[in-house]
């Protein structure tokens, strides 16, 4: 189920959708979704929890944004467990004061070094945060609206009753906001 409906679009941008862009809605929406997803790393709907597993090495790891952490743990190379991390006593999920985390902090120095030797059970969702969510589908809908009614890459040019349009290769770009809340995307 994608996260933003033909009706929110047609309500933002004041009209219904004419029978062709409504016809390619789905697509065009799944497709945005789909992209924001791989580039956050996280999905923008509502999930269960998995299992992905992260290289050691380090005392501030960087993980896919996420919310819900059930288990942290140390693995072999055959997924064995080796140890349990007991939170907040062998680490902390930061940012502390966010519902959506993105980043573990070992207090007893670097994490184990082994190659996915971690292995981290959450939902690794944006769903479950409220305020990140509402700025993931306002990217989506603006982007949406771009499609739509984007006009930055036209050109007119008049000279004495005669006109003339242009395509140019610069256009908007919608996602804009989303560089401030995920960061090096």
């Amino acid at each position: 189920m994608a996260l933003v409906s033909q009706s929110e679009l047609e309500s933002r941008i004041g009209r219904p959708l004419s029978a062709e862009e409504s016809a390619s809605f789905t697509i065009i929406n799944n497709a945005n979704q789909a992209y924001i997803e791989r580039i956050i790393g996280s999905s923008v709907e509502v999930v269960s929890a998995t299992t992905r597993f992260y290289d050691g090495g380090l005392q501030n790891l960087e993980i896919d944004p996420c919310t819900d952490i059930t288990s942290v743990k140390y693995v072999d190379e055959y997924e064995t467990t080796d140890d349990t991390l007991v939170a907040p006593n062998e680490y902390v999920a930061e940012p502390r004061n966010n519902t959506l985390k993105r980043w573990l902090r070992s207090r007893q120095g670097a994490f184990w070094g082994r190659m996915n030797g971690l292995s981290i059970t959450a939902k690794f969702s944006i769903a479950g945060d409220a305020n990140t969510l509402a700025i993931v589908k306002d990217a989506l809908l603006a982007s949406l609206e771009s499609e739509i009614t984007n006009t930055d890459n036209i050109k007119r040019e008049s000279i004495e009753g005669y006109s003339v349009e242009f395509a140019q290769s610069t256009t908007k770009n919608a996602l804009d906001k989303l560089k401030l809340i995920f960061p090096g995307i």
